[in-house]
């Protein structure tokens, strides 16, 4: 009985770290940062943004956001969680689109880069 035990808690285990696992279903754009939605055309501002910039950096490129908003992610809620994707902050930029930001977890540490682009050239500018 033990030993059925035991494999049970490992099987139990092997299904918990396969639902862990990340996942991407996103396409790379030419910039290498996951683009959702069209693809970026090389002569979009966003087309000159990449995966890992800070907020800073996209500032400086596209200028300041028309708005911006943040959300918790699911692994907020993790406990001991001290990954750098427990809050994201999306920056809205009227008729280009959105850059999205890990911007680390709730203890303050690591983040605020460049996690996606959402191009977008119907953007309203204003955070959802």
């Amino acid at each position: 009985m033990r030993r059925m035990t035991g494999w049970m808690l490992v099987g139990v285990m092997a299904l918990a770290l396969d639902g862990c696992a990340a996942r991407s279903t996103s396409a790379t754009g030419a910039t290498g940062a996951p683009v959702d939605g069209a693809p970026v055309p090389a002569n979009s501002p966003l087309s000159k943004i990449q995966r890992g910039m800070s907020k800073t950096q996209v500032t400086a490129i596209l200028g300041p956001p028309s708005s911006e908003s943040g959300y918790l992610t699911g692994k907020a809620f993790i406990p001991f969680y001290f990954g750098n994707d427990a809050h994201r902050t999306s920056y809205y930029y009227k008729g280009i689109g959105r850059v999205v930001f890990a911007d680390g977890n709730i203890f303050g540490g690591g983040g605020n880069e460049v996690e996606r682009l959402e191009y977008d050239p119907g953007e309203s500018g204003a955070a959802r």
